[in-house]
């Protein structure tokens, strides 16, 4: 036997609305649940969202160029099922309406416990923000915080004419200070040829993330030099013995870790009320990625539980997904802390700008050959430049100075180092 199954778009994060730049499938094909149907493309990377299950494509509601959202029903697929799943079937059915009509008495009570608690006062600091997806999107637009804003609609729901009014009153308000970004309307053609090239939608995303973590986080940055002799020595050794070849990266990225549990508040975030601090118990490491389209940070869940072998291979792969723009949306989000490597490219010293809400951001530059002074002797070494950035407003100088040096001791920590390029 077969059924017909809709499809909806999945979670899509934090992103409202999102636009169809491929079809990968086509009506009558047969698919499986692993197979790609259509790419979407966000402000921050494009990703593919799969069939979920497996039969004959019947119907596929969207083109390319729609704009789409979670819940949207983007195919119907035609589903076989056996006669052993249809009888299950029924049973759970006949058994989720005993359940139901059961309820249904507890149901209406609840239903007044809940309106009796929503005429109350609501308080806009404390509570949910109620408000649409076009309101979230103008508010994302106007860089308006909805915490802020208070609504008039039914139960207090945020509507557009709130925000048009807030920011009425934010302009009309003279004694409000408050950096407004600008930039100089000048006519450079009256010097030469000019070409006007515009930003894509990621490019655009990415300069007004970063000016706001610029504008709203002090930045500090300390530098220091790495000796990472003997860790390159390690590393050339690993890689012929194991027939593979892993970047320096990787290991770096496990000293990192390391560096972090003893130094906690590194791997923390303010809160928005910004009266504490949220301190992780999870390492997630994000790796800034050079593409085309500009800087794209996935992270790398739970790396403290990875062996340096794995993490060189989870940095290739989200690497490669990054340069195609095919990373989800969940490689995407929850980083505790970031590495901005230029250690391939060069430079010498640099100020990363920290990726909110993370408090620190971690830069490397191209190693160098140095002269250094050991057992009254001149030696060759090589150095490593980095440059750690962080929120002023939770790190203080001092905590970040302990930091930098505990990590140059951990990349130096020979035998934890081999010991962990195959264990966790």
């Amino acid at each position: 036997m077969s059924e017909l199954t809709k499809i909806n778009i999945p979670d899509l994060g934090d992103v409202e609305e999102v636009e169809v730049i491929e079809l990968c499938a086509e009506v009558g094909q047969t698919i499986d649940s692993e197979d790609p149907i259509m790419v979407l493309e966000t402000d921050k990377a494009a990703m593919e969202i799969p069939a979920s299950v497996s039969g004959v494509i019947k119907n596929i509601y969207i083109s390319v160029g729609d704009m789409v959202s979670q819940g949207m029903p983007f195919i119907e697929v035609e589903v076989s099922i056996s006669k052993d799943e249809v009888n299950s079937k029924d049973e759970l059915e006949e058994k989720a309406n005993e359940v139901s009509d059961s309820k249904k008495p507890i149901k209406k009570e609840v239903l007044k416990e809940v309106v009796i608690a929503t005429n109350s006062p609501i308080n806009y600091k404390n509570s949910s923000i109620h408000s649409g997806p076009a309101v979230r999107k103008l508010a994302r637009e106007f860089g308006i915080n909805l915490v802020e804003v208070k609504g008039c609609g039914p139960k207090g729901r945020i509507l557009k004419e709130d925000l048009h009014v807030f920011v009425s009153n934010r302009l009309s308000n003279k004694s409000q200070s408050g950096f407004q970004p600008s930039q100089p309307d000048i006519d450079y053609s009256k010097w030469g040829e000019v070409k006007l090239e515009k930003l894509s939608k990621f490019q655009k995303t990415a300069a007004k993330n970063l000016h706001t973590s610029w504008i709203n986080i002090p930045h500090v940055t300390q530098h220091d030099d790495a000796d990472i002799t003997n860790l390159l020595l390690l590393r050339k050794d690993l890689n012929l013995a194991h027939k593979v070849k892993v970047s320096p990266l990787a290991f770096i990225i496990k000293a990192t870790i390391e560096t972090l549990k003893l130094f906690p508040t590194m791997n923390t975030s303010l809160t928005a009320s910004m009266d504490s601090i949220v301190q992780k118990e999870y390492f997630n490491i994000g790796i800034a990625v050079d593409t085309p389209e500009g800087l794209i940070v996935p992270n790398i869940k739970d790396a403290d539980k990875k062996s340096i072998l794995q993490i060189s291979d989870e940095v290739m792969t989200l690497a490669t997904l990054a340069k195609e723009r095919k990373l989800k949306v969940e490689q995407l989000k929850g980083a505790s802390f970031t590495i901005s490597s230029l250690s391939g490219i060069g430079g010498k010293y640099f100020t990363p700008i920290i990726n909110p809400p993370e408090v620190g951001i971690l830069g490397l530059s191209k190693t160098f050959d140095s002269l250094s002074l050991f057992n009254e002797k001149v030696i060759s070494v090589k150095k490593m430049p980095v440059s750690l950035s962080y929120d002023h407003r939770v790190i203080n100088g001092a905590y970040a100075a302990k930091f930098i040096t505990e990590f140059l001791n951990q990349l130096n920590r020979i035998e934890f180092l081999k010991k962990s390029f195959h264990d966790s």
